[in-house]
């Protein structure tokens, strides 16, 4: 990768490769509730229905109607998994980069890869547990694509602010590609089973990448703690305290808190959505699956909206880090508002309250990402931000379990406002961080005020002294 940064049209089709990747492989787990009309049809988790009730006709035939809200209960329990385990092993995740580099990591996601695919591609009735490894493999795979795609950004330093966002929107939009399935296998154009084969070949477009795009770095993990070398700049972690002493910082907690409540906006709306769409309905699943299939399409403008929350981060952030808390203390409120605002809209029963949720959606999980890891990346000390994320992520991964116990709240889709208003409630009381963030912003624009006054008090001294010599 590093002849990479002399070499421009390397440096372009790099990049191309990698946003095709992924959006191929990276978020395709955003997306899985799509399948969730479709899996029946295959058997799956057929045992979970049970007899509800016995109708006769008028001609004495007999129709025994089926309940299968346990089985759909289990296509929720495999979707939460996936989402779950998406930030779960975050921290876990950015160590094997740090330690054993990029290329090493993409080896392993494509061993995640593989698993995944195929153990979709051979689930049946009797094997039906291999969707959930299905869906936990499949988000392993995508948080190591997208952790290692990241590393690109270096060949771009002029433009690594929206070669980020570029990835992040490219990860994304690959939830549509569930929806695209739903449509092939409905269509009976395809079988389930040949697609997910089909998505495990793409193993050899992650191997090329990882060849052709990506570095090792083989370093041992006592010469890393005690230096990092970046070009010119050197720094250097004295003690192991110093990285406690952040993880301990007020802010820290906070803003990993803020992203932790939030992030159920977003990780609990596609597991229930399905459901909730069913019963807005009138339990008609064509509608149903319709709208989902909209939920998952819509997901394609984060390619826009991605770019957008960079720009904003890095406007005018040549002015120095008041600026910068400025334009992120902009995105975080932007963030809260779009959060609670996709709570409330949720709370209501109705097709144009699921249609709002989905606009809200659009914006509100992009920036989400975008406003938190930029604040880390602005106000902490270099050398800790690889850490610090890993670490955020992680524990909203873990936070994100919660989901499942959402789920159990809202069996009945009439309860669904339920889950919203215990995540609100969780939102309102992280509007605290918001104030944490202006405060920051309001105490380094009065300190640069007070520097400049300085400066020109002291420079005011010298023209005065060399007018009098």
């Amino acid at each position: 990768m590093d002849n990479m940064k002399n070499k421009s049209y390397l440096k372009t089709l790099g990049l191309i490769w990698i946003l095709i990747e992924c959006n191929l492989v990276a978020g395709n787990i955003f997306g899985f509730a799509s399948l969730f009309s479709e899996l029946p049809r295959y058997g799956i988790y057929e045992s979970e229905c049970k007899n509800s009730s016995e109708q006769i006709l008028f001609n004495n035939t007999k129709i025994l109607k089926k309940d299968c809200s346990g089985q759909m209960e289990k296509y929720q329990l495999a979707f939460t998994l996936g989402i779950a385990f998406y930030n779960l092993p975050a921290i876990i995740v950015g160590m094997i980069s740090d330690y054993l580099g990029p290329r090493s990591l993409k080896l392993i996601a494509i061993i995640f890869h593989l698993i995944s695919w195929l153990s979709l591609g051979f689930v049946t009735p009797n094997r039906d547990w291999l969707l959930l490894f299905h869906t936990i493999f499949l988000s392993l795979t995508g948080i190591c694509t997208l952790l290692t795609s990241f590393s690109i950004s270096a060949n771009f330093s002029q433009n690594r602010g929206l070669v980020t966002a570029l990835i992040s929107g490219a990860q994304l939009t690959g939830s549509i590609w569930y929806a695209i399935f739903q449509i092939l296998i409905e269509k009976n154009f395809i079988s389930l089973s040949t697609l997910a084969f089909i998505w495990a070949s793409f193993a050899i477009l992650m191997f090329g990448s990882a060849m052709l795009f990506l570095d090792w770095r083989f370093t041992s993990m006592n010469s890393i703690l005690k230096s990092k070398s970046i070009k010119t700049e050197v720094k250097t972690i004295t003690s192991h305290d110093t990285l406690i002493q952040q993880l301990i910082n007020p802010l820290f907690i906070v803003v990993t808190l803020f992203l932790s409540c939030l992030l159920l906006t977003i990780s609990f709306l596609p597991v229930i959505w399905y459901k909730w769409l069913l019963h807005l309905t009138g339990n008609n699943q064509q509608l149903a699956t319709r709208y989902t299939r909209i939920y998952n399409m819509i997901a394609v403008f984060g390619i826009i909206v991605a770019p957008l929350c960079g720009f904003i981060v890095d406007y005018k952030a040549y002015r120095g880090y008041t600026q910068k808390m400025f334009n992120i203390s902009i995105l975080q409120t932007l963030t809260w508002i779009g959060s609670v605002a996709l709570c409330i809209t949720c709370m209501f029963q109705s097709i144009f309250a699921a249609i709002i949720a989905l606009i809200i959606l659009t914006f509100s999980r992009t920036i989400l990402v975008a406003g938190s890891q930029a604040l880390i990346a602005t106000v902490f000390p270099p050398q800790f931000i690889g850490s610090l994320l890993g670490i955020m992520w992680s524990t909203a991964g873990i936070i994100s379990f919660a989901t499942y116990g959402l789920v159990y709240l809202t069996t009945n889709p009439t309860d669904i406002w339920r889950g919203w208003a215990i995540i609100l409630f969780l939102c309102a009381i992280m509007s605290g961080h918001l104030i944490q963030v202006w405060i920051l912003y309001i105490k380094s624009k009065k300190e640069k005020k007070n520097q400049l006054t300085i400066i020109n008090e002291e420079e005011m001294k010298t023209l005065k002294s060399s007018i009098d010599n």
